[in-house]
């Protein structure tokens, strides 16, 4: 009996530890495990199985695991060309929120010491993490390589929204909220997105702030509604 206990709590351990480990789906359903260096948001930076350094273009991978956020690859206008960059996950559900940006950098990297994955290909990134799949018609403007050989100084936060099924992501301008015409604009697009139900919709009308906090609130409060 105590080495068949000595066994099962040596396998829920070894699963604990895979579980905790970052990793990368492609998008041809290939798992790179290892440890994330970094990202810049257009390409992850991984040590894989914690011996070859690789960075892969978002437009390679659907999503990745990394320090218990997942992070997916989502489809953007650029002008005239399409690009995928990854965002954070920050709520999941009839609604989904994402922010892009802030302080996850990619680290200095020597070429010699780092294998980049060739890009053979736009992968639609249909079906990541969650089964979401993904967005397009959204505009971020400027455009990077896919290798960054040195950290970029930290980006603004920016926040999109995206209830599957009623439209592509839709940027939330809440970096601006201090304008009284983009305060309105995020009580506008949370209203079209949450005002089905009427609960949502008056706390919605209610509030007078809508700062980042008060969006991710509002988006979790009625997500667990739509359960």
């Amino acid at each position: 009996m105590k080495i068949l206990s000595f066994f099962t709590a040596l396998f829920l351990l070894s699963i604990f530890s895979v579980a905790a480990q970052d990793f990368i789906v492609k998008n041809n359903d290939d798992v790179i495990r290892g440890t994330i260096k970094g990202t810049d948001y257009f390409s992850v930076f991984i040590s894989e199985n914690d011996k070859t350094d690789v960075i892969l273009p978002a437009k390679e991978v659907k999503n990745f695991f990394w320090n218990g956020n997942s992070y997916l690859s989502k489809g953007f206008a650029n002008k005239k060309n399409f690009e995928y960059r990854f965002v954070k996950l920050i709520e999941m559900g009839t609604v989904n929120l994402y922010a892009f940006g802030g302080e996850m950098l990619m680290p200095p990297v020597k070429e010699k010491n780092v294998r980049f994955r060739p890009s053979i290909g736009i992968g639609t990134g249909t079906g990541g993490y969650g089964g979401m799949g993904m967005g397009g018609g959204v505009s971020i403007g400027g455009g990077r390589s896919n290798v960054p050989d040195r950290p970029a100084g930290a980006p603004v936060v920016r926040y999109f929204i995206e209830k599957p099924g009623a439209g592509p992501l839709q940027e939330i301008p809440i970096k601006a909220i201090t304008d009284d015409l983009r305060k309105a604009e995020v009580k506008t697009i949370l209203l079209q997105k949450l005002g089905d139900q009427p609960a949502m919709k008056e706390k919605v009308e209610a509030n007078t702030a809508l700062n980042s906090r008060d969006v991710i609130e509002l988006i979790k409060a009625y997500n667990e509604i739509k359960k």
